[in-house]
């Protein structure tokens, strides 16, 4: 709750001077592993202008990426290919991720604060530093909010940059999402198939 509170503070901070507003993640820590519910928070235009279009590079490595549709814009999904089909959820083989995602044809005014969500689920690689590169559209003008650090480096020094991206930490959680692994909650379902009774 605290760092929560923290991440919407400097969001305050940083929309209130326009010369330092950044788009942003409104969290900036997820647990590695899990599916989470993330929002991308776009606190100003460019310049004067007003939002039309948030374009969202998918990082490699995410397994599920689900976006959330905003009242008034256009949502498009661009897929891509995998040269090598991989495991997904429930055994099935994925040939084709999410490879970026659009918000389109809206309005959204230079002073007023924007909120597109999606749902993530994480690599499970704790320390590593997930970037979604997002390009901002306006009546006039764009921003690209592209730029990373290095691995290894710090990553406040991001701020440093022209124009960060907007990013999340993944840290090691506690224990599994859902209380269990995947194979525990599996073996738990064929028990709770069997019929009742004497076999």
């Amino acid at each position: 709750m605290k760092k929560q509170l923290l991440s919407l503070t400097t969001l305050a901070i940083l929309a209130s001077v326009p010369a330092t507003a950044h788009v942003v993640m409104e969290k900036w820590e997820a647990n590695a592993g899990y599916q989470t519910f993330m929002t991308l928070a776009v606190p100003h235009g460019c310049g004067a202008s007003p939002t039309t279009e948030v374009r969202i590079k998918v990082p490699d490595g995410i397994g599920v990426f689900a976006p959330e549709p905003q009242a008034g814009w256009k949502l498009t999904i661009v897929r891509k290919k995998l040269d090598q089909p991989r495991p997904g959820e429930g055994g099935r083989m994925i040939s084709e991720v999410i490879d970026e995602v659009v918000w389109s044809g809206g309005n959204l005014p230079a002073d007023q604060l924007g909120r597109f969500n999606f749902l993530a689920l994480m690599p499970n690689t704790p320390g590593k530093t997930m970037y979604f590169k997002t390009i901002q559209k306006c009546t006039e003008g764009e921003t690209k909010w592209v730029d990373t650090v290095a691995d290894g480096e710090p990553t406040w020094k991001i701020w440093a940059t022209p124009a960060p991206s907007p990013f999340v930490e993944l840290k090691a959680p506690a224990g599994p999402q859902l209380g269990a692994s995947m194979q525990q909650i599996g073996e738990e379902r064929k028990k709770m198939s069997k019929p009742a009774g004497p076999q």
